[in-house]
């Protein structure tokens, strides 16, 4: 969110207090991510210790704080997890609002900013994610990959069914896009068709499900200035094959002259 979300400052402050026992000196928020229904700030406590704070509107999807949690406290450090109030919960709902507090990182999380370093020790974090198993009561709403298209496919064709027929009026950004999917039409309705057929090969052949991220790109990862990766955003959790988390990692299909990329390096 890039624009201060409709909570005010002294309810957070407020819930920072009773439900965290925090004194908020400072609580600055930062214009940052592409969620328009979540918003952070920067807090520092009396004691001078630097928080996230996270607050996010509508229902949450409960294993994106549960699991990281889980997974930390299986001693995977890597993964950044909300901080228990009081009462141990993981978050507080402040009217529409959850708000969640995490530990302040202080670093780099650019598309650009990963060295081959910081892909090894990636690597090596998510060989030890992919390896642990889901607590016994394991968590009730966490989502299983299951190669179901039915829904993107829906989607497209309720955008074409709603938006292509309208050749007039709209924002340029409209017609535009309007102007550059009928133009690629050919194309995305074989994409569409390969979807349909891929979803039936993997449906039949996918291997074991495990704790997948669904969402490893470098702006969900912070780089610290010791040069350590620490995994955030746990928004798309899910089990699935432990492929799902490879989507943004280089392998040596996308680098010929690289057969063993740092990533699966550190992954083994």
């Amino acid at each position: 969110m890039r624009e201060k979300p409709g909570i005010s400052e002294e309810q957070l402050r407020v819930c920072l207090r009773e439900q965290y026992d925090l004194i908020a000196v400072t609580l600055d928020f930062l214009p940052l991510g592409l969620d328009s229904k979540a918003g952070v700030y920067r807090m520092v406590s009396e004691h001078g210790t630097p928080y996230l704070l996270k607050v996010k509107w509508g229902a949450l999807y409960e294993p994106g704080c549960l699991v990281p949690r889980y997974l930390n406290d299986q001693g995977i450090t890597a993964v950044v997890a909300p901080l228990p109030t009081k009462r141990q919960a993981l978050w507080n709902q402040v009217q529409d609002w959850t708000v969640i507090v995490y530990p302040f990182i202080d670093g780099d999380t650019r598309w650009t900013g990963m060295t081959d370093e910081h892909w090894q020790e990636l690597g090596t974090i998510f060989k030890r994610i992919h390896q642990v198993l889901l607590a016994p009561s394991g968590f009730a709403s966490l989502r299983k990959e299951t190669f179901d298209p039915t829904e993107y496919i829906r989607w497209v064709r309720a955008f074409e069914a709603h938006h292509l027929h309208a050749r007039h009026g709209g924002h340029d950004s409209e017609r535009a896009l309007r102007s550059s999917w009928v133009a690629h039409q050919s194309t995305i309705d074989g994409v569409v068709t390969a979807l349909e057929k891929l979803a039936k090969v993997l449906q039949s052949r996918s291997g074991p499900h495990v704790i997948c991220h669904a969402d490893l790109h470098p702006a969900n990862l912070i780089r610290d200035h010791a040069g350590h990766v620490f995994v955030i955003d746990w928004d798309d959790v899910m089990l699935a094959p432990k492929e799902r988390d490879f989507l943004f990692v280089e392998t040596p299909a996308d680098n010929p002259a690289q057969q063993n990329p740092p990533f699966f390096q550190g992954y083994g």
